[in-house]
């Protein structure tokens, strides 16, 4: 079969020197008698397909003759600019000729992404959104592929939904994607979740004091405090520890104070009442999931987007949602799920919003609505309070803090003055 093809491939290409009759006759024979020789089977009809193929396109070039006409004929300024890599990633992909036709048809009519899907409600998966996903291999593989590649000065997701309609395009000027006339942010997921953070979004003016003061106040307790400073869920954990020793209320107060001011810093001009007050009961989960609303929403607020599009290229098949706020999120069955939040890391600004992705609303204890989850004091640990430190809390303040007995509050014990 392999022979039969590369016969073909000979007169396949425009030529000035074209074959006389004898020639063409005797190719025909030759063609002829290895169509005979073949078997019965499926693989035999999917070899005759690919030869008739190119024998109705036997002045294009080829195959790749064939993929960058049809990449031409789409008539879309985005396709022409990545035709290349877009050749070669089809030229990859076994398609049948019939595959590809429907391929280039939908493309070519701007039916192959339906925008009423990709922006519609709730959550959507690829099979809903790309037309042919489910019935189309070469549709399928394509669309997977395409949105797993940066290219043009575009992220993952964004790049091929540009390429795969001409109603998406990149904006102008910072922002994400122009779906039909609506300005989109776009967020993809490939193995690790993204932040909702940029160039734009930062800190306010007073934040590196603030988490200066906070770090210092804890290196009291943890002289060894990492580089990248306390993350939230040790800090409740070390407000609790505080909060439940009477001797040390006080210091419990402070550093409540603290929290407050640093993360009022993070999300200047937000409400973040709900985090402190999570944080005040040693909810965990709930201080983790406002704190996950106030940087969305603080996000938002510097961005003219209409809204984020959310993408999971761990999802197969590749999941999607579009929403405007938490409550329409939630309202599609999802939520916001926020990763390690290094609140005082005044090296790295990135730190303070953690990385964020979309998960399933989960009913019961942990699902972030403030009714579970909270830290038992009694129980907690070194390794509980390792986001203080890595080391877990070593300090002369951090003895006595744990000791069953009262503390003994003089300076050489606690580093500071009596109060």
């Amino acid at each position: 079969m392999r022979d039969l093809l590369d016969l073909l491939k000979l007169y396949e290409a425009p030529s000035n020197n074209l074959p006389n009759v004898d020639e063409i006759e005797a190719f025909k024979k030759i063609i002829a008698g290895k169509i005979k020789q073949l078997p019965d089977d499926d693989n035999t009809a999917k070899a005759l397909r690919e030869i008739e193929d190119l024998l109705k396109h036997v002045n294009a070039g080829g195959k790749m003759g064939i993929i960058n006409g049809e990449l031409a004929s789409i008539n879309d300024p985005t396709v022409d600019a990545a035709q290349k890599e877009l050749a070669r990633y089809i030229m990859s992909i076994d398609m049948t000729p019939a595959d590809r036709d429907q391929l280039f048809t939908l493309w070519r009519n701007n039916k192959l992404v339906k925008i009423d899907q990709l922006l519609g409600h709730g959550k959507k998966n690829f099979s809903e959104i790309i037309t042919g996903y489910k019935t189309n291999p070469a549709i399928r593989e394509l669309s997977n592929e395409l949105m797993r590649i940066s290219a043009l000065g575009q992220g993952k997701g964004e790049f091929g939904l540009s390429v795969m309609s001409k109603s998406i395009n990149k904006q102008e000027g910072k922002g994400d994607l122009n779906i039909s006339g609506r300005p989109i942010e776009v967020k993809t997921t490939d193995g690790g979740a993204g932040r909702f953070t940029d160039q734009e979004v930062r800190p306010g003016a007073g934040f590196d004091q603030a988490a200066r003061q906070l770090n210092a106040f804890i290196k009291q307790y943890q002289p060894n405090l990492a580089k990248s400073g306390a993350n939230l869920d040790g800090l409740i954990g070390f407000y609790e520890v505080l909060k439940t020793n009477p001797d040390l209320k006080e210091d419990a107060a402070a550093l409540l104070g603290m929290i407050n001011n640093v993360i009022q810093n993070i999300f200047e001009g937000e409400d973040i009442s709900k985090i402190i007050k999570a944080i005040e009961r040693g909810d965990v989960n709930g201080a983790k999931q406002e704190y996950a609303k106030a940087n969305f929403n603080y996000y938002m607020s510097k961005k003219k987007d209409e809204g984020v599009l959310y993408i999971s290229l761990v999802k197969d098949p590749i999941m999607s949602v579009f929403f405007k706020d938490a409550d329409e999120l939630a309202d599609s069955g999802l939520r916001l799920h926020a990763g390690t939040t290094y609140i005082t890391s005044t090296s790295d600004v990135r730190l303070p919003y953690p990385q964020i992705e979309i998960v399933d609303t989960t009913g019961g204890a942990g699902a972030g609505d403030g009714s579970a989850n909270t830290v038992d004091p009694a129980a907690l640990s070194n390794q509980d309070l390792d986001a203080v430190s890595t080391g877990g809390l070593r300090g002369p303040g951090a003895k006595k803090a744990r000791a069953p007995v009262e503390p003994d509050f003089d300076e050489k014990t606690t580093g500071r003055r009596k109060r």
